[in-house]
């Protein structure tokens, strides 16, 4: 299950950096801002389901403390060339992936226990991408979008990304900064104003970028490390200006004030969705810097008074392993409600919880791990140690997709003619009844195909793309014409087009146009429909594809076309259940015009709930749609009033007597709400090819 709010990115360790301003070496209320931060981001995730702008916070703190640290040993004289700079970073590491890596190995156990196998192949991905620092590119690349209202699809780890920009900007950081000073000494130059320089122009490229990104692709620009530099940047001025500030007492006080009031109202005061982070995060960043560079007013009134304060300075300590565990709590405890945040007293208990085990891991963890000297005297055994962390889950991932691999093969091996016929059970075939089964060591195996953690990635796609001619010709891109079957003198040319309602069926096709030697080739794009630009107007890079699919269909003079002719919906949208799309008709008029025949399909039922999703609530998931109890409408243009048109439909064995149950001969029909796998799609490979022949043998008949 998965709040709505988006997770924050995570506060560094304590010694990230040390804490200095002009005078002091620590800096106490800095530690309360972080106290204020995490305690934002925790009730805003658990409670009000919004952004929280701590985030930002922690950005602005983490560049503000790096660049302070870096820029008073330049200034001391020390060096800072390549040992320096990696010697930090194996430091840094050091420290951080210790808790990380705890954190990863704890919810993958949780995984295993609680989570539905087909989600487990997704979080062991995205934990590599925890160790890898990759996690932000992971969450863009697989399409997050925080502001969804499924609450079945959050990650527990997908709070990482932050931690991963971080990373990255760990690393990347002190380059800029050796390289300011190493430049700053050539031209004479003091090394404040070149690294002003050179954080200035990261700043404004960055928030420029920023800006642009976030209103062109908010979710995306959401995980860009580019579109997120900006925000350590003005971390890095404010410590490099902060020494030449010399601000009036009241006025600091005034600040302080004003920044910590600016951080905790503006999850409340700014509409983040579609905003961040672009210039909205203008709002939390700049109140931090308020508040930095107010520092210790030494005035009974001042904000610093608070911050620094025994409690939020002992807790400021504790927000890493905080920040950490809190998420994945709160993931897991929703994953059991069922609801999408936490009431009142689950909330209370939620981050009692958290707490209470952030200090535990600080303590026995982090702060032992402080103390531990070996691996700080030669930066190959802090390597070691960075490079033991992330064995500890690249070797527990692999050693878990081993085995699921070793217990797919076996059981497929052992079981699946037998016990898992699938749609061929519908021919009257005997079938051993199925039983969970269990191996050796009692883990449950299942007894249905395809393995249960395989199960929302099991769907017919092919990837060998079209040749460059016809990509060229046509201007399709290559993923969006394959041509999974090829021969030089074929019996036929075959066409399927369409969306991934048409590709899901690749399964049985493929395999007679292998078996009678088609030559056999695919256009779609997900979520189009082959229909008119009109009909796809609501989607620009539909209505852009369809043209271009028109002009190659028209142009390849295929034998037969096989493309979706309904459409099917949800219930409560459709009382019927399904429909045929505005200018579906025209098209196959005018793709039987050209010769060829065109063999339409019925569309298979859709559902607001997965079965997946259903079986884990517990519910009864044998479901029924109204177009199940409706003729084909497509039986209609069946006939001379459309020559050249047949159609199949294959409802029936996906849904016996009208009722659509998890599995049919032991193999799951769906892989998700309204795609089926590819394991079931072949299992109705002879009906699959009756039935093609008879739409064949319609459109053929219609002709005379």
């Amino acid at each position: 299950m998965r709040p709505t709010s988006t997770p924050p990115a995570a506060p560094a360790p304590p010694d990230a950096a040390e804490q200095h301003d002009g005078l002091r070496r620590f800096r106490p209320e800095i530690e309360g801002l972080r106290t204020l931060a995490i305690l934002l981001v925790v009730v805003f995730h658990v409670w009000l389901g919004r952004v929280s702008g701590g985030v930002d916070v922690f950005l602005f703190i983490s560049a503000f403390l790096l660049t302070w640290s870096f820029t008073r040993k330049l200034e001391a004289g020390e060096p800072l060339g390549f040992r320096q700079v990696s010697r930090y970073w194996t430091h840094v590491f050091r420290r951080i992936l210790p808790l990380a890596v705890l954190t990863v190995l704890g919810v993958l156990l949780a995984t295993r226990l609680w989570y539905p196998a087909s989600r487990w192949h997704e979080i062991m991905g995205e934990s590599l991408a925890v160790v890898t620092y990759t996690s932000n590119w992971f969450s863009a690349a697989t399409g997050v979008d925080y502001y969804a209202t499924d609450a079945s699809l959050a990650s527990p780890l997908r709070h990482f990304w932050s931690l991963s920009v971080q990373g990255q900007v760990f690393l990347l950081w002190p380059l800029l900064i050796a390289l300011g000073g190493l430049w700053a000494r050539r031209r004479g130059w003091s090394v404040r104003p070149a690294l002003a320089l050179i954080f200035g122009l990261v700043f404004a490229g960055s928030l420029g970028f920023s800006v642009y990104y976030t209103a062109a692709d908010q979710q995306a620009a959401y995980f860009s490390t580019v579109a997120r530099l900006w925000e350590f940047a003005l971390g890095s001025l404010v410590a490099l200006a902060l020494p030449s500030l010399r601000l009036p007492a009241r006025l600091r006080v005034a600040m302080g004030w004003a920044g910590v009031a600016a951080i905790v109202l503006c999850g409340l005061v700014l509409e983040i969705e579609g905003a961040f982070p672009g210039y909205a995060a203008l709002m939390p960043t700049a109140a931090a810097a308020m508040v930095v560079i107010a520092g210790d007013t030494r005035s009974r009134l001042g904000i610093d008074r608070l911050l620094a304060s025994r409690p939020m300075v002992y807790l400021g300590g504790r927000s890493y392993a905080l920040y950490l565990v809190h998420w994945p709590i709160l993931v897991f405890y929703l994953l059991f409600d069922g609801g999408e945040r936490a009431g009142p007293l689950a909330g209370l208990a939620i981050i009692a919880v958290s707490l209470l085990l952030s200090l535990v891991l600080t303590s026995q963890v982090d702060a032992r791990l402080r103390r531990w000297r070996w691996p700080e005297a030669r930066r190959l055994r802090a390597l070691a140690v960075c490079g033991a962390c992330g064995f500890l889950v690249l070797g527990t991932v692999g050693a878990w997709q081993g085995r699921i691999a070793y217990m797919t093969d076996a059981y497929v091996a052992k079981n699946a003619e037998t016990r898992n016929p699938g749609a061929t059970v519908l021919s009257g075939e005997s079938m051993e009844p199925a039983a969970s089964t269990r191996d050796a060591e009692g883990e449950a195996t299942g007894a249905s195909l395809p393995y249960a953690s395989a199960r929302s990635t099991d769907w017919s796609m092919e990837t060998r793309p079209c040749s460059e001619d016809g990509l060229e010709t046509y201007g399709l891109e290559e993923d969006e014409c394959a041509h999974p079957v090829s021969d030089p003198e074929p019996t036929q040319r075959v066409l399927a087009v369409g969306n991934s309602h048409t590709e899901h069926w690749l399964s049985a096709l493929i395999a007679t146009a292998e078996e009678r030697g088609w030559d056999l080739v695919v256009v779609v794009r997900h979520g189009c429909h082959f229909t008119t630009p009109e009909d796809n107007a609501s989607d620009a890079e539909c209505a852009g594809w369809v043209p271009r699919a028109e002009e190659f269909v028209m142009g390849y003079g295929a034998d037969v076309v096989f493309m979706q002719g309904t459409t099917s919906a949800f219930v409560r949208d459709r009382p019927e259940g399904e429909y045929i799309r505005p200018g579906t008709e025209e098209m196959v008029q005018q793709v039987a015009a050209t010769g060829s025949d065109v063999v339409a399909f019925r569309d298979n039922p859709r559902f607001e709930v997965s079965h997946e999703e259903c079986q884990r609530l517990g519910r009864d998931c044998d479901y029924t749609s109204p177009m199940l109890q409706a003729e084909n409408p497509l039986d209609e243009w069946v006939g001379s009033g459309t020559p050249g048109f047949g159609t199949m439909e294959m409802n029936d064995l996906i849904c016996p007597d009208g009722v659509c149950s998890p599995t049919v001969g032991n193999v799951y029909t769906f892989a998700d709400k309204h795609h089926l796998t590819a394991t079931f799609v072949s299992t109705t490979q002879e009906f699959f090819d009756q039935r093609l022949d008879a739409a064949l043998r319609q459109a053929e008949s219609s002709r005379l």
